[in-house]
């Protein structure tokens, strides 16, 4: 995978850029954002939010192009509902991008920089995001409350703006959160305290933080550290 810059104008909407070629899916952690996908053929996908890191092969007639999409942004977007986006992916009618890998990135951009305008956020969804990146260990009722919603508002809000439940959500940054501290310390030249790490990331200890890695990813966080192909992206935020 290829991680390309975010436009500065899109920062607000796109989270990431990528570039997939080869002929499986490299290991990594689940995003907990809707994909908008450009296909080797030109068309544009859709591709819901992971609580479980993808697998399967990739295209094998071209590189795959994604946009990654901030959380709550695809409805205003696209039309469509977070939750109802599949995992699989499914085709949006958008029109047909051939050429290079450069031109149908530029494309997609440029689809969703000719949305914009009309994209709005839910706001209490947005609240919600930032507290949960903030203090991903909170329970989901805390959460509610400080957006002023009831749990049963706020799933339903929640899910149809991210994709995902609240809890669902919190799980996934807590993964992405714990391996960024690995990943820190490693650069420092210090050996990961994985206990400490655990408790930071909102786990109740290590055992608990390993068994939501081997539930989301199938290995242990070390093994992500130390595979070469392993490509970590920020978690994105609202």
């Amino acid at each position: 995978m290829t991680a390309l810059p975010v436009p500065a104008d899109l920062a607000h909407l796109v989270a990431g850029t990528w570039v997939l070629d080869g002929g499986l899916v490299p290991r990594g952690l689940p995003q907990p954002a809707v994909d908008l996908l450009v296909m080797p053929d030109g068309a544009y996908w859709l591709a819901g939010a992971e609580t479980r890191a993808r697998q399967g092969a990739l295209p094998k007639d071209g590189s795959l192009v994604g946009v990654r999409l901030r959380p709550g942004t695809v409805a205003g977007l696209f039309g469509v509902a977070a939750d109802e986006v599949p995992l699989a992916g499914a085709p949006i009618e958008a029109g047909q991008l051939d050429g290079s890998v450069t031109e149908r990135l530029a494309g997609a951009l440029a689809l969703v920089r000719a949305r914009a305008g009309r994209c709005q956020v839910d706001e209490r969804v947005r609240i919600v995001l930032a507290a949960m990146h903030a203090a991903p260990g909170a329970p989901v009722d805390w959460h509610a409350a400080q957006a002023g919603l009831s749990e049963r508002q706020l799933r339903r809000r929640f899910g149809a703006a991210v994709g995902l439940r609240p809890k669902s959500y919190a799980r996934v940054v807590r993964l992405h959160r714990a391996l960024a501290d690995a990943q820190a310390a490693v650069a420092k030249g210090e050996r990961p305290n994985w206990a400490a790490i655990a408790v930071r990331s909102g786990c109740y200890d290590q055992s608990h933080l390993l068994a939501e890695f081997r539930h989301a990813v199938g290995v242990p966080p070390t093994t992500l550290l130390a595979d070469d192909r392993f490509l970590q992206a920020p978690a994105c935020q609202g």
